[in-house]
């Protein structure tokens, strides 16, 4: 019998951040009460895409291969660095986006293209919340898919 612990790594990885952006989509559609599916494409948000197919990589190749592995090790160095920068890039990004929005905030009503501007620079898109939910996603989802039963 073919079992979900059977799935080819990537196969998971893919799956985790497919049912992440579903669960992003989801959650904000919810929220803003109308569908908005360019979020399925946004890698920012709650939870963060990077963050939850990083930590599900690196939790499957440390249930798969031993925490002792040249994988895993792999695996966690590239997930670190990726996530730190998700996370550093993120806020200085936050930062830059915030002044530009108050300067075009503060700007005279240009109408519709002046909100349209403002709402693409809103300082509260990428958070470090977003970041840590999308480690939890991934690594629960791994783990629950990577583990075999009994």
């Amino acid at each position: 019998m073919y079992m979900l612990s059977d799935w080819p790594i990537w196969l998971v990885v893919v799956v985790c951040g497919v049912l992440g952006q579903v669960f992003k989509l989801v959650v904000y559609s919810t929220t803003k009460r109308h569908l908005d599916l360019a979020l399925v494409a946004q890698g920012s948000g709650l939870p963060s895409l990077q963050a939850s197919v990083l930590s599900c990589l690196l939790v499957l190749v440390a249930i798969r291969s031993g925490w002792n592995s040249g994988y895993t090790a792999f695996a966690l160095v590239f997930a670190v660095i990726f996530i730190h920068d998700t996370v550093k890039l993120g806020v200085a990004a936050s930062q830059q986006r915030e002044v530009v929005y108050h300067l075009v905030a503060s700007l005279p009503d240009a109408g519709h293209l002046h909100q349209r501007v403002a709402g693409y620079l809103d300082p509260r898109v990428h958070q470090k919340s977003h970041v840590v939910a999308g480690v939890v996603f991934g690594g629960l989802f791994a783990l629950a898919f990577g583990i075999a039963p009994g």
